[in-house]
């Protein structure tokens, strides 16, 4: 076909245009050729290249869906687990906030614990120390008595050149120091 295409030009080339493709007599037989060629390619590539093209693709576009799911599955797996987190930091929040609280009870508790007994304690150390000023009155009392005594004996024999017993004798100083005791009252 070529050989004739050639010859067909050939003998045409003197004759015309100078283009032997756009001769009309090669013209037809190139486009006919031409045609079958296409569909022959056409044939060749629907039946060898494209169906492992298509595999090739469908394969990536099957690998690209498992990973945008892969994706989309980690994602909602992300989000899960800070809500999680979220969760459980709001629960330690609660409970530290809870244990600072407890723990501010505690200590006011414990404070008031410690004034009480420190109050208890010094109240405890007055009554003592109030029993022990009465207690060492009450014997300073007793012998200015006994030592007011034997004055007013030593006094009143000297001076009544008498002898009183001592239970007389310890009468007129009870006396004494009653009206002494009232005197000072009635000042106070």
């Amino acid at each position: 076909m070529i050989a004739t295409a050639y010859a067909a030009t050939g003998e045409h080339a003197t004759a015309g245009s100078g283009m032997p493709q756009f001769e009309p007599s090669v013209f037809q037989h190139e486009i006919i050729w031409s045609i079958a060629s296409f569909f022959i390619l056409l044939y060749l590539l629907r039946k060898y290249v494209l169906p492992p093209i298509e595999k090739i693709l469908d394969e990536r576009s099957g690998k690209i869906r498992s990973d945008l799911d892969a994706a989309e599955k980690s994602r909602l797996d992300a989000e899960k687990i800070s809500r999680e987190i979220n969760e459980q930091l709001s629960s330690a929040r609660k409970i530290a906030e809870q244990t600072i609280e407890d723990a501010r009870q505690e200590t006011a508790r414990f404070r008031d614990h410690a004034r009480e007994a420190l109050n208890q304690e010094l109240a405890k150390k007055k009554n003592t120390a109030m029993a022990e000023i009465e207690a060492a009155k009450q014997a300073a009392m007793a012998e200015l008595h006994h030592a007011i005594v034997d004055i007013s004996m030593l006094a009143t024999e000297k001076l009544i050149a008498k002898s009183m017993s001592k239970n007389d004798v310890n009468k007129v100083v009870q006396e004494t120091l009653t009206a002494i005791q009232d005197d000072q009252a009635k000042l106070h």
